[in-house]
């Protein structure tokens, strides 16, 4: 059960805040299958471009992104159980993309805006936001290697993790523990990486 604060919230995001150009917007954050494309291209220039740096972010990165999502979000989901807004509740605006194929042209379909009609059936779980966990995390990690293209990060993973909870697919009580999560497993996985190159640097020096 949610709190009356999370329930009053939830509906100044969901409906009292809503405007016809963010419909498409915050789906489009959402829909990080929709990127990938672009996800992609940026990885492979970020590799061949950006020298042995970029390349170990690029690492610290998959790493966290996997651990966060597929253990972390993952095993929290199962455990905890906490249902979605939009299947929990009546009257809760569903705002997703289109559907078109590839992924990339549900950019260009006109967004689906919907409210919601729960039937027992659920989509997914609530808790953690797993997007917001691996954009937190992956910002963190761009961070701790290159500052300033980190704080960008940090501003999109802050707008898709207000997606969520504008296209009603998460309470916002879901959000800032999971920011935390995000930042904690990026902030992880950079001082382990860091440790275990510090520690092959002093097994390669020379011995007096």
């Amino acid at each position: 059960m949610s709190s009356i604060w999370d329930l009053s919230l939830l509906h100044q995001i969901n409906t009292a805040w809503s405007h016809p150009a963010l419909d498409w917007l915050m789906p489009a954050l959402s829909a990080i299958e929709a990127w990938l494309p672009l996800i992609i291209l940026s990885v492979l220039l970020t590799a061949w471009r950006g020298g042995k740096r970029a390349r170990i972010m690029l690492l610290c990165l998959g790493i966290a992104i996997g651990l966060g999502d597929g253990v972390i979000s993952n095993t929290l989901k199962k455990t905890i159980g906490r249902v979605r807004p939009r299947d929990a509740l009546a009257g809760i605006t569903i705002r997703d993309l289109g559907t078109a194929s590839p992924a990339f042209m549900r950019l260009f379909e006109k967004p689906v805006v919907k409210p919601s009609e729960p039937n027992g059936a659920t989509h997914g779980k609530s808790f953690p936001s797993s997007h917001t966990v691996n954009m937190f995390a992956a910002a963190t990690v761009i961070a701790c290697f290159y500052r300033r293209a980190g704080w960008l990060i940090y501003l999109l993973a802050a707008a898709v993790a207000y997606s969520r909870v504008y296209c009603g697919a998460h309470w916002p009580s879901d959000i800032p523990p999971s920011m935390a999560i995000g930042v904690l497993v990026g902030l992880g996985v950079v001082i382990a990486a860091r440790r275990t190159l510090a520690h092959g640097l002093e097994k390669k020096k020379p011995s007096p």
